[in-house]
C-alpha cells in the first residue's frame, strides 16, 4: 500500500507533514498520547494503514475500545499521562469528543460553552514509566504525538527526552477550541533536551531531535500543501459517495431499459440496444477512474458497516 495515495486523517495534515519526512521509513514506530479515535482526526491513522504501529495512549473508555478493535498491531495503554505521582487521576470524560481533559480550568471553560462533563477515576502514568514498559531507548520512535487537551506540559514533565529520542515530536500548542497559542508553558523542556522547532501549522508545534535535524528540518518546515501528494479522507468519503450515487444510477437505468424490453416482449430497438451498451461502457468507465479503484477499501469496509 506504499505506493498508493497518501490518504489524510489528520486535522490540519499533521499526518501530510510526517509522511514528507519519514516515508522511506518501513514499518516504523509511533507513540501517540490522547489517541482519541481511532480514525477521525487521527494523526497516526494512516501510517498505521500502511503497516506502521506503534503505542496509543488514551483514557476514555470508549475510544479506547475503539483502537483495540480497529488497530489490534497497536498497544493500547488505557491510560492518562502526567507527572504527577498517582495511580489514578481524575478524567473531566466529555462523552463522544475529543475534548475529554485532567485539566480542571480547561473543563469548567467548557462547560461555560454548553459542553457537559462526567468525571469518570482513570488509571494514571508517567510517560517514561510506560515507554520503559514497552520499549528499550535504544528502540526507535520515529514520531510521538502528544495532544491532552492542555495537560501537555504534564506530558513532557513526565519523560526524560534526553533518554527517550522520539525523531520528531508534534505537540498540540493551541487552548482547546482556541486559537490561543501555549507552548509558552512548556516549549523550553522541549528545547532544553535538544530538540528544534520547525513548524507551527495552527494547531500543533513540530520539533526534530537534534541528532536527525540536518536530515529532516527543512522536510518538516512547512506545513501540507499542494506539492503533497496526498487526499484527505473528508474529500475521498464526498467522491466516493458520489461516484457510487452515479454509479447506482446508471446500472440502474441500464436494467430498466433491459427489464422493458424483456417484458414487451421484443429485441428493442437499435436506438434502446445502444443506450444500453453506452450505459454499460460509462459505468465501466467509471469503475476505471484512479478514485473508484482508491476507494475500493473505503467502499469494502461502509459495506460491512451496513451488513
Amino acid at each position: 500500500m506504499s505506493d498508493s495515495v497518501f490518504i489524510s486523517y489528520a486535522q490540519t495534515g499533521e499526518d501530510v507533514v510526517l509522511w514528507r519526512s519519514l516515508h522511506p521509513v518501513q514499518n516504523g514506530r509511533y507513540v501517540e498520547v490522547g489517541a482519541n479515535h481511532p480514525s477521525d482526526m487521527s494523526i497516526t491513522r494512516s501510517f498505521y494503514d500502511r503497516g506502521w504501529s506503534g503505542i496509543t495512549v488514551e483514557p476514555v473508555p470508549f475510544f479506547a475500545d475503539l483502537h483495540r478493535a480497529e488497530r489490534p498491531r497497536d498497544t493500547l495503554v488505557q491510560a492518562a499521562v502526567t507527572s504527577d505521582d498517582v495511580a489514578s487521576i481524575t478524567l473531566h470524560e466529555i462523552p463522544g469528543t475529543g475534548l475529554s481533559t485532567l485539566m480542571d480550568d480547561v473543563s469548567d471553560r467548557h462547560g461555560t460553552s454548553g459542553w457537559a462533563h462526567t468525571d469518570i477515576t482513570v488509571p494514571a502514568t508517567r510517560l517514561d514509566a510506560l515507554l520503559d514498559a514497552h520499549l528499550d531507548p535504544a528502540d526507535a520512535i520515529h514520531f510521538m504525538v502528544i495532544d491532552t487537551e492542555g495537560a501537555e506540559r504534564k506530558v513532557i514533565e513526565s519523560i526524560d527526552l534526553t533518554v527517550w529520542r522520539p525523531w520528531i515530536l508534534v505537540v498540540e500548542a493551541t487552548a482547546p477550541l482556541s486559537k490561543t497559542q501555549t507552548h509558552g508553558e512548556w516549549e523550553q523542556l522541549v528545547l532544553d533536551a535538544g530538540y528544534e522547532f520547525c513548524l507551527f501549522d495552527g494547531v500543533s508545534r513540530f520539533y526534530v531531535s537534534s541528532e536527525h535535524a540536518a536530515d529532516l528540518k527543512d522536510l518538516l518546515s512547512y506545513p501540507a500543501c499542494p506539492h503533497d501528494a496526498f487526499e484527505t479522507r473528508s474529500a475521498l468519503d464526498a467522491r466516493l459517495a458520489r461516484g457510487q450515487l452515479v454509479s447506482d444510477v446508471f446500472r440502474w437505468r441500464a436494467a430498466a431499459l433491459e427489464r422493458w424490453t424483456e417484458r414487451a416482449g421484443m429485441r428493442g430497438s437499435t436506438e434502446q440496444t445502444a443506450e444500453i451498451e453506452r450505459l454499460r461502457h460509462e459505468l465501466e468507465a467509471i469503475h476505471g477512474t484512479l478514485s473508484w479503484r482508491v476507494t475500493a477499501p473505503l467502499r469494502a469496509v461502509r459495506a460491512r458497516w451496513r451488513a
